[in-house]
């Protein structure tokens, strides 16, 4: 039993990272083995300067490699070895963080087929973490981030999380101290829990 965090802020510690950290600690409590990828510990380089070598079968008949050099393989390979995938996304400009669209876009180039989307995504229990307020687009980003994991075999459990709710600053990076953010992550490992334990 493996599950993996994903912290997509653009900063080394925040509200991001420490949701991640909050979950995975319950999940080890149930017995998960867990680690964490940062992105902000990662190069995690957009699409750009290539020749669509992830649409090479179509375009030359044959498979070619991306050729950006990064982090980006290593974490779609660790998130194949893992059984739940928890995924933290702040909120910038009204979108989720570009660490996150050039993570996910760049999939295209790492997952080939709708086998491989089962082994890397569709086939994990996922659960999304949001972070930002309505006001500032937190909606909009949360949106997006659920649809990019339309095509799971059930909609991921989610969360917005808005530190406006709490009386917080935005930037302060202590929304999991607040006892109704404990509750709503709480909340998401139990849903998550239930899914894995009906998935068994």
């Amino acid at each position: 039993m493996k599950a993996l965090g994903l912290a997509f802020s653009a900063r080394k510690r925040g509200n991001s990272l420490n949701c991640v950290e909050y979950v995975l600690k319950r999940l080890k409590e149930q017995g998960f083995e867990t680690w964490i990828i940062n992105a902000y510990d990662c190069q995690i380089e957009p699409c750009s300067h290539c020749n669509y070598e992830c649409f090479a079968p179509e375009l030359r008949g044959k498979d070619e490699e991306c050729p950006i050099r990064d982090d980006v393989k290593r974490i779609y390979g660790e998130m194949k070895e893992a059984d739940i995938i928890v995924l933290a996304v702040p909120t910038y400009s009204g979108k989720p963080a570009s660490l996150y669209c050039a993570f996910t876009e760049r999939g295209q180039g790492i997952i080939k087929s709708s086998r491989e989307f089962e082994q890397y995504v569709s086939g994990k229990i996922i659960a999304l973490i949001v972070i930002g307020n309505i006001p500032a687009g937190g909606d909009l980003a949360y949106h997006t981030v659920i649809l990019d994991h339309y095509e799971c075999k059930c909609p991921p459990p989610s969360l917005l999380l808005q530190s406006a709710e709490c009386g917080q600053s935005s930037v302060l990076g202590t929304l999991v101290e607040d006892e109704k953010v404990k509750d709503r992550l709480d909340n998401l490992v139990k849903l998550m829990l239930e899914r894995w334990d009906s998935k068994r």
